[in-house]
């Protein structure tokens, strides 16, 4: 007979919050969470019911209420713990059944059934006859007893393990069920189980048979609400948090307790009882104060120990926000590292007619679609047969797609979704990775939103562009045709600017392109060039209105040097400044010089006009983006983009200015130090053209050009360019088409499209060069970004721009044939 400790409020105080727990989970069960059959989960209220009868039988003994009533009242209270407790055994054996039968309508074995009744009657025979399993109570005081038991009452405990045991080889069957769910949830139901059952059969069953020792009769009641809590949590949520997250907040938590709680059981321990007040409220000020502080420290080590990271997987998603200010491409290709998905799966869509079935479903903003937890709802639901969440569950199976998650813009509706596909281990998305991927995507949906905004101005940008292209080819075919059989002067001047006229409108779909691109300037592009060279051919193509015009723009380039650039960039700042500065001419006096000088620490270009000049006030802005000056029309990215170019290639631009004398533009490039590498670089391209040339001239002088491009006006415009009568000229509408001429045909040159449909011009020019890698093709590009401009350079042998001025396109036929 020994003491037992005074635990009855405690006892009474578990079971009033299971009891509100059994009742939450009932409201949640019918109103909440009715995509699951409630059936299956009817076994758990019969489980919590007992449980908290459990409890209250066992408040009995540590109460003031035993040494009130006679012995015949404990023995009566202690046979009703085996019966509470052998019942919450049982009815817990039939919700693990129900969980893991594999039967329609989960419903359980013959033999599960048979066994439960059968133990059923033997525990309640048992039990009620008098005697068999109780035969006396020792009262002393409250929580001071000893039970005596009958010679059924180890027969009786054994059933508690047949069902321990079944219990835990039916949650171990969800570890091998085809549900990803399942199998994460029956990780807490093990732990939930274990805790209490073990506590129970060493605290109520091993320590007061062997040991007479009733005084640990309290701990298995005190501990069940942790497995109550645990199992009733998995059974009622689908979106679990991961058992690492938790473990986590525990130890920080826990550990921060500690650190406050040591020192106030020290203290209360050692302090005279007049002082208590005092030191309680220096107790209170001081955990106030420091708290948080040291919180932070113990998540800090709590994530080194459980993350082996500073910062929790959750931490890592929520920084993502700040790469979404800069490249949303960038931020999803982090955001799939941390969540263990394939990069290239993980998308960023707008919201499109291909993903209107997964709409109803995403309908407010705390809403997300994930497989898994469609896969349990729909295996545990089949009332739902005809529902369609069985089309949205076959839609994500064929997309093999885990987690869709909805992006609200403008009057809440939705713009975007994000799409995961299933992750490399093979697990499930946790709470708190959804719950931080929805934080993020809500944070910045803004910056998703402009960033949608500039790529449909850029797609409009490009369209308007390559629909312009084509009406500029077709003007510019029919002003040759007239060409070619017009000899009256007054036409010839009248073709000459229009052809003029086009170049300048090509010269402007170039420059708008690039400027709504805005993207970062690919340096791989740039190569060595003659900076007179490149700037007198610059000036000789572009558009001036007239003779007169072009006659006021004079050139100084004795002192030539190299500079290592793009040059249709280059080319793009010379036609910004040329266009700005005619805009700007007042009277016959204005006229523009440009200067090249050699300087010790970098070489500079000089662009000089004697126009209007500019005021002081607007000078320090004219770099500014979207900022423009009397000037209709205008962008006001011109030189913001010329500053861009100028920077990427390692120089700079600057301006100087005085109303009404002058305005001065000087660009300032480095001095190169490697001209003698480059040099080679340049001859041993040469030697390899001259190489391809020569393998290419025969003894037969006729030669036989293919001109490769869906558009026939464009095949047209450059068979009218390059018409000879020692040249065969050939058409293809596309890449294929091609190679299935030139795998018949001997080609001695190709011009190829680098965008059309069956076969773009980079595919057949990839193809091309396996088989004949002698043939020279050269691109005609429209809207070519960088990165097609680098695959078009390391395949083919050059490209030219639409539309395509002839003397660019003779110079490459020269070149090569």
């Amino acid at each position: 007979m020994l003491i037992g400790l005074p635990k009855d409020n405690l006892l009474l105080f578990i079971s009033a919050f299971i009891l509100l727990w059994v009742a939450f989970f009932i409201r949640s069960l019918f109103k909440d969470r009715m995509e699951v059959d409630p059936k299956i989960y009817y076994p758990y209220i019969g489980y919590s019911i007992f449980i908290i009868i459990w409890i209250l039988t066992n408040f009995y003994f540590q109460s003031e209420l035993l040494p009130k009533f006679s012995e015949d009242t404990a023995i009566a209270i202690a046979v009703m713990a085996n019966l509470a407790s052998y019942f919450a055994f049982a009815f817990a054996f039939l919700f693990s059944c129900r969980l893991s039968s594999t039967r329609k309508n989960k419903q359980m074995e013959p033999w599960q059934i048979v066994l439960f009744y059968a133990e059923t009657i033997f525990a309640l025979t048992i039990n009620l006859i008098p005697n068999l399993t109780v035969t006396g109570v020792t009262i002393v005081d409250k929580g001071n007893f000893t039970i005596s038991f009958g010679p059924f009452a180890s027969i009786f405990f054994i059933n508690a393990f047949v069902f321990i045991s079944l219990i835990i080889v039916n949650f171990l069957k969800l570890r091998k069920s085809k549900l990803k769910l399942n199998k994460g949830k029956s990780v807490y139901l093990l732990i939930g189980i274990l805790i209490f059952m073990s506590s129970t059969i060493i605290s109520q069953i091993i320590i007061p048979i062997i040991w007479h020792d009733f005084s640990f009769a309290w701990v298995p009641p005190v501990l069940s609400v942790t497995e109550a809590v645990l199992i009733g949590y998995t059974l009622l949520y689908h979106r679990l948090y991961s058992f690492r997250y938790i473990s986590y907040w525990l130890l920080s938590y826990s550990i921060n307790v500690i650190i406050y709680l040591l020192p106030i059981i020290f203290t209360y321990s050692n302090i005279e009882q007049s002082n208590l007040l005092y030191i309680s409220l220096l107790a209170i000020i001081f955990t106030g104060l420091l708290w948080e502080k040291t919180l932070k420290i113990t998540k800090l080590l709590s994530s080194l120990l459980i993350y082996r990271n500073k910062k929790t997987s959750v931490e890592q998603i929520y920084d993502i926000a700040d790469e979404f200010k800069y490249s949303s491409q960038k931020a999803m290709m982090k955001l799939a590292t941390l969540i263990d998905t394939p990069q290239e799966e993980l998308l960023l869509v707008g919201k499109n007619t291909n993903y209107n079935i997964f709409i109803p479903h995403l309908n407010n903003a705390n809403s997300a679609l994930v497989k898994d937890e469609l896969d349990y709802q729909l295996h545990y639901a089949p009332k739902l047969n005809n529902s369609t969440l069985h089309e949205v569950q076959k839609e994500m199976h064929t997309h093999k797609t885990a987690l869709i998650l909805p992006i609200f813009g403008e009057n809440k509706l939705i713009s975007h979704l994000l799409i995961s596909p299933d992750k490399r281990n093979g697990s499930t998305f946790s709470n708190e990775e959804i719950s931080a991927i929805q934080w993020v995507l809500t944070k910045v949906q803004g910056y998703i939103e402009s960033e949608r905004k500039v790529q449909q101005s850029q797609a409009l940008a490009n369209s308007i562009a390559h629909e312009m292209r084509n009406p500029l080819s077709q003007l510019q075919y029919h002003f040759e045709r007239i060409g070619l059989h017009s000899k009256e002067t007054n036409i010839d001047n009248e073709l000459r600017q229009g052809k003029l006229a086009i170049q300048r409108g090509a010269q402007l779909i170039d420059i708008i392109l690039s400027e709504t691109k805005n993207s970062e300037i690919n340096n791989s592009l740039f190569l060595n060039y003659s900076i007179s060279t490149l700037t007198k051919q610059f000036i000789d193509e572009y558009a001036f209105e007239s003779d007169a015009i072009r006659n006021r723009v004079s050139m100084d380039l004795k002192q030539d040097f190299t500079i290592h650039v793009n040059d249709t960039l280059y080319g793009f700042i010379l036609f910004n400044l040329l266009r700005n500065a005619i805009h700007y001419f007042e009277g016959s006096n204005s006229k523009i010089l440009i200067k090249l000088t050699q300087g010790n620490t970098s070489n500079t270009l000089s662009f000089r006009d004697s126009g209007p000049g500019i005021d002081s006030s607007v000078l320090p802005h004219i770099f500014d983006d979207f900022f423009t000056h009397n000037k209709e029309g205008g962008s006001g990215l011109g030189l913001s983009y010329c500053l861009r170019v100028m920077h990427s290639f390692e120089g700079n631009i600057a301006c100087y200015s005085q109303k009404g004398k002058f305005t001065e533009f000087i660009l300032s490039f480095p001095k190169l130090k490697d001209n003698i590498d480059y040099t080679i670089n340049a001859s041993s391209l040469a030697e390899n053209k001259n190489t391809l040339k020569s393998l290419n001239v025969g003894n037969n002088t006729i030669k036989t050009v293919l001109i490769v491009d869906d558009k026939k006006i464009q095949r047209m415009l450059i068979q009218t360019f390059i018409a000879r009568d020692n040249l065969t000229i050939i058409e293809a509408e596309n890449g294929l088409s091609a190679i299935d001429i030139i795998n018949n045909t001997n080609i001695d040159l190709i011009f190829m499209d680098s965008r059309m449909p069956i076969m773009n011009g980079i595919d057949a020019a990839t193809q091309i060069k396996k088989t004949h890698p002698l043939i020279p093709i050269i691109a005609l590009t429209g809207e070519s970004s960088e990165d097609e401009l680098a695959k078009i350079i390391a395949i083919m042998d050059g490209y030219l721009t639409k539309p395509v001025v002839k003397s660019q396109l003779l110079e490459i036929l020269d070149e090569w044939i």
